[in-house]
């Protein structure tokens, strides 16, 4: 390495350190050791994959180890060492505004902003370290509200982590849930396929034997009544069998948990001649409950009407899904009580001591009671999230025009507020769904579209629909403020937001929920938006016949 570029790579560590531990002096006396050095290891975990080098630094009690972060960027090229120390910076403000609130993140945000002004390396790159660190801190706080804060931050961060570990498995599920439906997409293409020549029977019935057994899906076939035909080696593990061959001839009843479902399965096939994505319950032949994933179709097998049917064990899935489902609906609930006790101590402190504190103290216990007040909101949200998963909700026949007319009257004053027209097809089906669960996708949707408008434009709100082969695909079309391509999958993460609280009320829970709402219920959500003009969110909901 040069002489050159060991002086611009010892200007940006010194500029960076001076920088971490500004962040860290101020924010250590407010939230603790242990909150400090979550948040910088929360942040940290974000960025590894696309910056490694910010790993390899060093966080002791008393904030980063200078020495590190030189060893870490030496083989390091500048611009890439500069992204990633800055993209650190501002990944530590989001984490703080999201736990801690708007107001110390702006704070946070402007000192160190201030700080790198009077040390900018482009101005004096050898003078950075007479500038002198202090510790003083963000703002004289309470001991007891800093008490309750820190211990209020540790739940926080508890809670965060564990939701970026549940939205890691979600995603690895839908990953697995994705490739299980092309694996039975293609077992089906295989085996209704009719070679015309006897070369290409040959090669076909090789490839099919090939997916059959190799599939890391259990594979069987069946007659109308329910016999077994055919089985691959997976689906007689699935099963705990020894070979396909035990399988063979024995009824798929027998392993049913709940066997009166088999009814209205084949009732529901013969009608669509497939299904997608169905859970059941099979008692395997050693007598354990496990729980599955599959998708049917009818196919032509041996001169007779079958059913092929590709199965994934997702027993141990749920039970991490449950778990997580759990931990989320306990844990906003054990949140309420210090959130309370929080809110308390800023009310007490204003209404006995507020003749004795300055306009400052008086200030700030108005922003703890506002970023109490906000957290609730982000718990509820969290808790009704959680409850998607726990609580069944029945399935019903449910006028989808009903529930429009539903939710424009829940959002009168909204609509009179900001002169909105919302524009709704003249018919609307009805769909079997429940009905809860609808009102709340359409009272989300509608609500943000009429929120996130454009200064002086009215709302102009569409809502449509269309008949898709298997789904009815809805939308709801808006000319608001629009969202960039580069936020269209964010904006579906909970607590994930675009713009300030100031700017846009709200916690970020919304989408999240109407998410996961449609993909529990056999459907998916998409997005498509213009900055400035407007965006479109479309959601599909799966026909049945059980709907008039």
């Amino acid at each position: 390495m040069s002489q050159g570029n060991d002086v611009r790579q010892a200007v940006i560590a010194e500029l960076f350190g001076q920088l971490y531990a500004r962040l860290w002096l101020r924010l250590e006396p407010l939230l603790g050791s242990a909150a400090t050095m979550d948040i910088i290891a929360l942040s940290t975990e974000t960025l590894q994959d696309a910056y490694p080098f910010l790993s390899r630094l060093t966080w002791q009690p008393q904030g980063l180890e200078l020495a590190s972060l030189r060893q870490a960027i030496a083989e390091e090229e500048d611009p890439h060492v500069q992204a990633g120390c800055e993209r650190l910076l501002n990944e530590v403000y989001v984490l703080v505004e999201t736990c801690y609130g708007q107001s110390l993140a702006l704070q946070l945000q402007t000192e160190i902003e201030q700080l790198r002004q009077s040390c900018d390396p482009a101005v004096s790159p050898f003078t950075m370290g007479s500038h002198e660190v202090s510790a003083t801190p963000l703002t004289e706080t309470p001991e007891q509200a800093r008490q309750v804060l820190q211990s209020l931050g540790q739940h926080v961060l508890k809670l965060y982590r564990r939701h970026r570990d549940i939205q890691s498995e979600l995603d690895q599920a839908r990953f697995e849930l994705d490739a299980f439906r092309q694996a039975a997409s293609s077992v089906a293409i295989a085996s209704a396929a009719a070679p015309s020549t006897p070369t290409e029977l040959a090669r076909s019935e090789t490839f099919y034997h090939d997916l059959f057994e190799l599939s890391p899906d259990g594979v069987i076939v069946t007659d109308t009544k329910g016999d077994i035909l055919q089985a691959n080696a997976r689906c007689a593990e699935i099963l705990e069998l020894d070979s396909p061959a035990e399988l063979i001839g024995h009824s798929v009843s027998q392993f049913l948990v709940h066997p009166e479902e088999r009814d209205s399965f084949l009732e529901r096939i013969s009608q669509s001649h497939r299904v997608e994505g169905q859970r059941r319950e099979l008692r395997t032949h050693r007598g354990r409950t496990i729980i599955i994933l599959f998708s049917s179709r009818l196919i032509e097998y041996e001169g007779q009407s079958c059913l092929l049917s590709v199965m994934r064990d997702v027993t141990e899935r749920a039970r991490l899904r449950q778990e997580m489902e759990d931990f989320a609906y306990s844990a906003s609930h054990d949140l309420q009580a210090p959130l309370r006790t929080f809110e308390g101590y800023a009310r007490w402190l204003l209404e006995d001591y507020g003749d004795v504190l300055d306009e400052m103290g008086r200030q700030l216990c108005e922003e703890i009671i506002d970023d109490a007040l906000h957290m609730k909101k982000l718990l509820d949200g969290l808790l009704e999230y959680s409850r998607i998963g726990r609580l069944h909700t029945q399935a019903v026949a449910v006028a989808v025009a009903a529930v429009l007319e539903r939710v424009q009257h829940d959002l009168q004053i909204e609509i009179f507020d900001t002169k909105a027209r919302i524009t709704l097809p003249e018919t609307m089906p009805t769909v079997f769904y429940p009905e809860v669960r609808l009102t709340q996708i359409f009272t989300n949707l509608l609500s943000n579209a009429l929120k996130f408008t454009a200064d002086g434009r009215a709302p102009e709100i569409v809502v449509d629909y269309e008949t898709l082969p298997r789904h009815y695909r809805f939308s709801v079309r808006d000319n608001g403020i629009g969202i960039a391509t580069e936020h269209s999958e964010r904006i579906f993460e909970i607590f994930k937001r675009l713009h300030t609280r100031e700017e846009y009320p709200g916690t970020g829970a919304g989408l999240t929920i109407v998410k996961k709402i449609v993909e529990s219920h056999g459907g998916q959500i998409g997005l498509s938006s213009t900055p400035g003009e407007g965006s479109t969110f479309r959601f599909t909901i799966p026909r049945t016949e059980d709907a008039p």
